[in-house]
């Protein structure tokens, strides 16, 4: 396993290296998990993971790179669809919890973004997920590659991947092109 706090961080710039002591930053937000979240047992239901999940997307791109999510589909009409989610849930959420969600660039590819993304309450680690996010035409439904104003804001947010990540979650650290696509959302 790879020890982070030892791995070089980039910050700033993609690419732009950073004392091994630096650590990238993590974009966060607490969700309240409400009724609407909850099957009958009282705790979340699993497809609405992947709902609050998206919201952080969302407030990341707005909040976190300074581009408006809703200026993005609706004035540049660019997609930023979810391609692929390995997520294992490691603990249950329950109606009423301060539920953090937080996300670091794992890689960034001419059209695609990796991201580690994990869900806590307090200490405990609620969820861990990979996520590949793709750039895309929403005229042509097409890839198309990351704009530069989104590029450049993304160092901020970048670490490198162990091969396996804490808690025993595996994450392939290669990148490479998976034939299960068909290499369409790869770079």
């Amino acid at each position: 396993m790879t020890d982070l706090s030892s791995a070089i961080a980039f910050v700033g710039e993609v690419g732009a290296k950073a004392p091994a002591t630096a650590r990238p930053a993590m974009f966060e937000r607490e969700v309240l998990v409400r009724f609407a979240h909850c099957d009958p047992a009282g705790i979340v239901f699993y497809p609405q993971y992947f709902v609050l999940l998206n919201g952080l997307v969302e407030d990341w791109l707005t909040d976190g790179l300074g581009t408006s999510f809703a200026d993005l589909i609706m004035t540049r009409r660019l997609g930023i669809p979810t391609v692929r989610m390995d997520c294992t849930f490691t603990r249950p959420s329950r109606l009423g919890d301060a539920l953090v969600l937080g996300l670091t660039v794992t890689r960034i590819g001419e059209r695609s973004i990796g991201l580690d993304v994990q869900g806590r309450v307090g200490e405990e680690l609620r969820l861990r997920a990979r996520q590949t996010l793709v750039t895309m035409d929403l005229e042509t439904m097409k890839s198309v590659p990351i704009p530069a104003d989104i590029r450049d804001r993304l160092g901020r947010y970048a670490q490198p991947v162990p091969e396996i990540a804490p808690d025993g979650l595996s994450l392939p650290a290669d990148g490479n092109r998976r034939a299960t696509d068909g290499g369409k959302h790869a770079d």
